[in-house]
């Protein structure tokens, strides 16, 4: 699903990759200032920039990941599928929880709803932790990834 332009830049996924990382884990990390600021408009305005960031972030760095070539090892193969599906799952709970901090920005913000939140945060920040080390499992114990080993474009 990559567009033809960016067919000559495979390397694109892990250059992106690690920017819905960070962000993702500042938004969890801004959410939990959240509950002890509660009067801090700015941080929840800062963590919902930051989720809404890595969600665009998750959604590039989804449709720039190549696919994996049958002359992989199973293995590989079925990290593979774990890391696409756990992306897709990160990039959706991401797009949930942008949804949900933007709405609790003007209309209904207690207590208990930014509790919520940083749960849903910090879930969305472990996704992504998990989905990272399978991609590093990819590249540092199946070599996938690094000069072209392993990966077909579409």
């Amino acid at each position: 699903m990559i567009p033809d332009f960016l067919q000559e830049f495979p390397n694109l996924h892990p250059l992106i990759v690690h920017f819905p990382i960070v962000l993702l884990l500042l938004a969890a990390l801004t959410q939990f200032a959240v509950l002890f600021f509660q009067k801090s408009n700015q941080l929840k305005w800062l963590s919902f920039l930051f989720m809404v960031l890595a969600t665009i972030g998750a959604f590039i760095a989804y449709h720039t990941g190549v696919h994996i070539s049958g002359d992989a090892s199973n293995e590989a193969i079925e990290i593979f599928e774990k890391h696409k599906l756990l992306g897709t799952i990160t990039l959706w709970t991401s797009l949930l929880a942008s949804l949900l901090r933007f709405s609790t920005l003007k209309w209904f913000s207690k207590k208990w709803v930014e509790i919520i939140l940083f749960t849903l945060f910090i879930s969305v920040a472990i996704l992504v932790s998990v989905t990272a080390h399978h991609g590093a499992q990819m590249v540092y114990i199946y070599g996938i990834g690094p000069q072209g080993n392993g990966v077909m474009l579409e």
